[in-house]
C-alpha cells in the first residue's frame, strides 16, 4: 500500500475532534498562539512587508487576512506570505529531537482556509494537530532510519514530511475523502522533487510560505478533480530507501499509530529568536548574571562549552547578516552578557556593527565537548574568567521553552504582546489571546482570523 493510502486511511479512522486528548488540544492551542505571535512581529520586517506586497500584486478574492498587514488574499496567497512570516525570526515552535519546525507550513493553511470556509474552531484545531502529526511522523521516519547505500534522499529530509502534513491539514478543511485526499498528497508529492536544496537565510520562511501554499494547492485541485496517475502513488521508496527489513505498510502504521509527537517528544516554544541549538547558551549566560551581580566590564575571558551538533549548526562564528547572527554562539552569548534577554531587534543588520559586542565577542571561546542525552539534545556550560582571577561556571540542560520548562501562560501571552504591540491595538491583543485559548469552543474564526489582520 502506498504512503498516501495508508496516511488518507489514518485520517479517515482517527481524524475527528474527539479523538484528541486535552492535552493534544491545550498544545496546539498554544502553538497556534505562538505562531500568531511571531507571524505578527515578522510583519513589521523588512523581508514580512516584501511577500506581502508581492502578494497584492498577484491579487487574489480577497477572502484570507495576511497577518499584520491589514489585507486580504486568496487562501493560497495567504498561506504564502503568512507561511513565510511564521518562519522568517527563527522564533517559531520546534520539535527539536526531530529538527523539524511543524507550525510554519500547517498554521497558515488551517487559518486561511478555516477563515474562508467558516470552519469550526474544533475543526481548525483537528487539521493543525492532524497536520504536524503526519509532518512529525514522516519527519521521524526519515531521521530514524538509514538509507540504503545509494539512496536518492533529499538533502533537507523535512521537506517530504511539511509538505505532505500541510497537503493533510488542507484536505481536512476541505472536507476531502479517503480518495481525494490521497490523491492531494500524490499532487504535492510530484513537488518535492522540486525543493530538492538545504536552504539558508530568508530562503528557509520562503520555502516554508512555498510549503503551506502548495499544501493549499494540492487539496483544491484534487477536490476540483484534477487528474492523476493513481496507478503510480507515491511510495516511501520514491523518497528515501530505508534500510529495515519491515514492510513500508507496517512501517508506517508504527509510527502514525505511536503518541502525538506535538506531547512527546513534545514541541519548544521558543522564547528567544534565534536557534534553538543556542538557547541553553542564552539560559545559562542569564543565570550567571543573575546569581554572580556581575558586569561586562568585570569579564577577561568567557569559555562556552556545546555539543557536536550545537556546534556544527551554530555555524557563524563571524556572523555578516541578520540570519547568521541567529546561529552565532559567540554573537548570541556576548548579547546575553552585554544585554540580558536576547531581543528581535538585536538580530538586525544595524546591530551588528555594535562594536562593544564585536569587541566583547573577542574574549569568547567556543568548544564543542559537552556530551548530549536523549533528553537534553543541548546541554551547556559557560565558564567565566573574571578581571578579578576569580572563575564562575553554569551548566544547563534545558532551556525555557523546552517541554522540560515549558513556557506558562502568562510567558506566552508576554510573548504575544511583545511580538504584536506595534501591530495590533490593545483591545485586538487581548481578543486574540482569548480566541486562541477558547478555539475549540469557536462556531466561526472568521472574525478571529481577522482580527490578526491588523
Amino acid at each position: 500500500m502506498a504512503i498516501t493510502q495508508l496516511i488518507a486511511q489514518h485520517i479517515t479512522d482517527t481524524g475527528d475532534f474527539e479523538s484528541l486528548t486535552t492535552e493534544v488540544v491545550d498544545t496546539a492551542k498554544k502553538m497556534m498562539l505562538n505562531s500568531a505571535a511571531v507571524s505578527l512581529a515578522a510583519a513589521a520586517q523588512s523581508d514580512g512587508q516584501v511577500i506581502t506586497k508581492f502578494v497584492q500584486e498577484m491579487g487574489g478574492n480577497g477572502k484570507c487576512t495576511i497577518i499584520g498587514q491589514g489585507l486580504r488574499s486568496s487562501p493560497a496567497y495567504a498561506s504564502l506570505a503568512n507561511g513565510l512570516m511564521v518562519r522568517l525570526l527563527d522564533f517559531d515552535d520546534e520539535i527539536i529531537p526531530l529538527g523539524i519546525h511543524p507550525s510554519c507550513t500547517v498554521f497558515p493553511i488551517v487559518m486561511a482556509l478555516g477563515e474562508m470556509g467558516g470552519s469550526t474552531g474544533q475543526d481548525v484545531i483537528r487539521a493543525f494537530v492532524h497536520g504536524c502529526n503526519v509532518t512529525s511522523k514522516l519527519s521521524a521516519l526519515t531521521t530514524d532510519l538509514k538509507p540504503k547505500s545509494g539512496s536518492p534522499l533529499l538533502p533537507n529530509t523535512n521537506i517530504m514530511p511539511q509538505v505532505i502534513g500541510s497537503t493533510v491539514a488542507a484536505g481536512i478543511l476541505l472536507g476531502l475523502d479517503s480518495n481525494q485526499l490521497e490523491h492531494a498528497m500524490t499532487i504535492s508529492a510530484d513537488y518535492i522533487y522540486g525543493m530538492n536544496c538545504n536552504p539558508t537565510r530568508t530562503a528557509s520562511a520562503l520555502i516554508s510560505g512555498q510549503i503551506a501554499m502548495q499544501g493549499v494547492i494540492s487539496s483544491r485541485l484534487a477536490q476540483l478533480g484534477l487528474s492523476e496517475n493513481k496507478n503510480t502513488p507515491i511510495s516511501l521508496d520514491q523518497i528515501i530507501n530505508f534500510d529495515t527489513d519491515v514492510s513500508e505498510t507496517e512501517l508506517l502504521n508504527n509510527y502514525l499509530n505511536s503518541a502525538c509527537h506535538i506531547n512527546k517528544p513534545g514541541v519548544t516554544l521558543k522564547l528567544y529568536p534565534c536557534n534553538s541549538a543556542s538557547h541553553s547558551v542564552i539560559d545559562a549566560a542569564l543565570q550567571i548574571v543573575q546569581l554572580h551581580r556581575i558586569e561586562a566590564a568585570q569579564i577577561k575571558k568567557v569559555h562556552v562549552s556545546i555539543t557536536q551538533d550545537a556546534m556544527t549548526k551554530m555555524a557563524y562564528p563571524s556572523p555578516v547578516s541578520a540570519w547568521e547572527a541567529r546561529s552565532s554562539t559567540g554573537y548570541i552569548t556576548a548579547i546575553a552578557l552585554l544585554h540580558g534577554h536576547p531581543l528581535i531587534d538585536f538580530f538586525s543588520d544595524s546591530a551588528l556593527e555594535d562594536s562593544e559586542v564585536r569587541l566583547f565577542m573577542d574574549r569568547i571561546s567556543v568548544e564543542a565537548t559537552e556530551e548530549p542525552s536523549s533528553l537534553a539534545p543541548y546541554p551547556s556550560t559557560i565558564s567565566i574568567e573574571l578581571e578579578n582571577g576569580q572563575e564562575i561556571y553554569q551548566t544547563t540542560e534545558f532551556a525555557r521553552g523546552q517541554p522540560q520548562l515549558p513556557l506558562d501562560d502568562e510567558e506566552l501571552d508576554a510573548k504575544f504582546l511583545y511580538c504584536s504591540r506595534y501591530i495590533l491595538p490593545p483591545d485586538h491583543i487581548e481578543e486574540a489571546i482569548d480566541s486562541f485559548r477558547g478555539l475549540e469552543n469557536i462556531a466561526n474564526i472568521t472574525g478571529m482570523a481577522s482580527v490578526l489582520g491588523g
